[in-house]
């Protein structure tokens, strides 16, 4: 497993692509493969054909202006993370429902000005979701997590922008951290909510 100080290292080699992307919306596939797309030329998006077809339906549904069904705050975590400041806050807003992957819009406050920060989904053993996510926790046998993408606050420690994250099709029941990449440690969070991931529709021929 990588060191943290090797995570660190990817966190900033990742910013300076992610720090170019506007408040456009974003494809994850990986924390080193996203694709913005209001970006010129258009990429041409992910390979792979499940990849692929969540790429399409998620920059057909940014293409209607969506308005998401469901709003969350993100808030200030108890003890076992780091409080900014007492203004430090988000909104999480979401489809409950896609197929593909988790679309969403994140907006935050109160961050640091000019820091790098990890955004995760991290599920629970007991809760639906948690086999699908990526990597293990550290020092756990069965508690999984996914840090989708790095990004970067402005200099007024604010950012907002949308996200489509390719998932593994099922339901989950998850939450939603905002970590500082300089320590892992947690400065906003969203106790755990549900979504589900549907089947993508294949790409027209």
């Amino acid at each position: 497993m990588p060191t943290r100080s090797a995570l660190l290292c990817l966190a900033i080699s990742t910013i300076v692509a992610a720090g170019r992307l506007g408040a456009g919306p974003v494809a994850v596939f990986s924390e080193k493969e996203f694709y913005a797309l209001d970006a010129l030329p258009a990429p041409v998006g992910p390979a792979d054909p499940a990849e692929h077809a969540f790429y399409v339906a998620y920059g057909d549904d940014q293409a209607n202006h969506p308005s998401f069904e469901k709003t969350m705050d993100l808030v200030n975590p108890p003890s076992w993370g780091k409080t900014i400041s007492a203004d430090t806050h988000g909104l999480i807003r979401y489809h409950p429902s896609f197929p593909g992957g988790f679309v969403c819009r994140l907006t935050l406050d109160g961050l640091l000005p000019d820091h790098v920060y990890i955004l995760t989904l991290n599920g629970n053993p007991s809760l639906a979701g948690n086999s699908l996510l990526l990597s293990l926790v550290p020092g756990m046998s069965v508690e999984r997590y996914y840090d989708f993408l790095m990004v970067k606050s402005d200099l007024r420690g604010q950012y907002d922008s949308g996200f489509g994250i390719f998932l593994k099709p099922g339901q989950y029941d998850v939450r939603c951290y905002v970590k500082d990449a300089s320590d892992f440690k947690i400065v906003l969070y969203r106790d755990y909510f549900p979504f589900e991931v549907r089947e993508p529709a294949p790409s027209p021929p």
